[in-house]
């Protein structure tokens, strides 16, 4: 958690792939201030997606995010991707979803509320 789903209609080289998740991840745990052990990314790839779109990234993120938050991911996602990818910020789309932490088990256990990551996981090392 959280699990990032990134869409093309074209494939993606290994490069283009690689470059994406760590300016994901990079973005995620700026923000958030989320571990990056947390973050999960995959790639959907041949997908019909809104008109004039190069990339759409669909986040399933834990609820209790500031609209300030969520806003500053999927802007820093927009501006990384369409870096990358070289193509214009308006080809690339950003939807995130809020799943409860309780709906989530990493590891085997209950993942926290947002906050509450260190204690967490100096818990699942004992």
């Amino acid at each position: 958690m959280p699990l990032y789903t990134i869409s093309t209609q074209r494939p993606l080289s290994g490069s283009e792939q690689q470059a994406l998740v760590s300016g994901v991840t990079e973005a995620h745990c700026t923000i958030t201030g989320a571990p990056a052990q947390f973050v999960q990314v995959v790639f959907s790839r041949g997908i019909h997606l809104r008109s004039k779109s190069s990339l759409h990234i669909l986040g399933s993120i834990r609820s209790g995010r500031s609209d300030k938050i969520k806003s500053a991911l999927a802007n820093s996602f927009i501006r990384m991707a369409s870096q990358l990818l070289g193509c214009s910020s308006a080809r690339c789309e950003v939807d995130l979803i809020d799943v409860p932490a309780s709906w989530v088990i990493e590891g085997g256990a209950v993942m926290p509320e947002p906050g509450d990551e260190q204690e967490w996981l100096a818990q699942q090392s004992s």
